[in-house]
């Protein structure tokens, strides 16, 4: 990820003090990942990364999950971190770091047990390529699990935007299969996926939701403000409701 991207994305979600009252959906899918996490076979004994804890959802739940896991909370902006030490808090066998999820570094002797992530994936810059450097990080019995959006995500937000003529600030993301087609044939992926509709009262609650989660990033602050009331007119009249399109996925070696 380029320096001033990743900066300008930290910086966005350094400013979401609001965060928590806004991610009802970050929270769901957060909820689910550690429910699926907490069924999975891995090697619970070898250390386990979080990749951009945000304020903590994840955390939380893996900890009341697995409370044995020896975890590092990541997270690519600081402000977040404190916001995850602050509802977990300090205590033996966690530690908190502040890196870029894309290129963590190299894994710890043996590998991690598990690598777990909700909703940031989105934001990696390589998206295929960094998943399937995470999961050349994973132990021998690890796994790598995680959510992302991926095609069909505010879909009513983008026809929105297309049809006041603004279809260059539109954000696309990828079909879930093209996020695993780089890891190695060793690997073996566990892809579903399952949609989460969020309703706002109006177009500008919408966009104040966007701006209080951090994620408002190159879709509100770029476009031609007429222009951006048409979308605004638009998203409101098609019932100002946008579904999330979520990719739960897992990765693990075929022999472990």
């Amino acid at each position: 990820m380029s320096l001033g991207r990743k900066s300008k994305i930290a910086g966005a979600f350094e400013r979401a003090q609001a965060y928590d009252a806004h991610a009802m959906i970050q929270r769901v899918a957060a909820d689910r990942l550690a429910a699926r996490i907490a069924a999975l076979d891995f090697d619970e004994t070898a250390p386990a990364l979080e990749i951009g804890c945000g304020t903590g959802f994840l955390t939380e739940a893996l900890l009341a999950a697995r409370p044995a896991l020896r975890l590092t909370a990541s997270d690519v902006a600081p402000a977040m971190l404190d916001r995850t030490r602050a509802r977990v808090g300090d205590r033996a066998g966690i530690d908190y770091a502040v890196l870029d999820g894309e290129h963590p570094g190299p894994s710890p002797t043996g590998g991690w047990g598990l690598i777990a992530s909700s909703l940031a994936a989105q934001w990696f810059e390589e998206p295929a390529s960094s998943i399937a450097r995470l999961a050349g990080l994973i132990a021998p019995r690890g796994c790598l699990a995680f959510t992302t959006l991926v095609s069909g995500s505010f879909a009513e937000w983008t026809a929105a935007l297309e049809a006041a003529g603004l279809a260059d600030v539109t954000r696309r993301y990828p079909e879930p299969e093209n996020l695993v087609r780089q890891c190695n044939p060793d690997f073996h992926s566990d892809i579903a996926v399952y949609t989460l509709t969020e309703r706002h009262e109006n177009g500008m609650a919408f966009l104040r939701a966007l701006r209080a989660i951090g994620a408002a990033t190159s879709w509100d602050r770029t476009a031609r403000p007429a222009a951006l009331r048409r979308a605004i007119e638009h998203f409101e009249e098609e019932g100002a409701s946008v579904r999330y399109e979520i990719a739960e996925i897992v990765i693990r070696r075929k022999h472990g």
